[in-house]
């Protein structure tokens, strides 16, 4: 069973993600947070992916359209 996610974040959008959950993931170290780690995973999860819930919900699409 195959589960197909729309992508909807461009490549600009995936390098920008994974840069700020980085910075989340070394704040969460610092600062001992659990709150900080559930969030840098899901930004990680997001900018994996190449999808964002918020773009979702909001019909945002932001990946490049392949031209035949």
């Amino acid at each position: 069973m195959e589960c197909k996610i729309p992508k909807n974040i461009g490549l600009s959008g995936r390098i920008l993600r994974f840069t700020i959950a980085g910075v989340l993931l070394a704040l969460a170290y610092v600062k001992l947070s659990w709150v900080l780690l559930a969030l840098s995973l899901f930004v990680f999860f997001e900018a994996f992916m190449s999808w964002c819930v918020v773009y979702y919900f909001l019909g945002i699409n932001r990946c490049p359209t392949k031209k035949k």
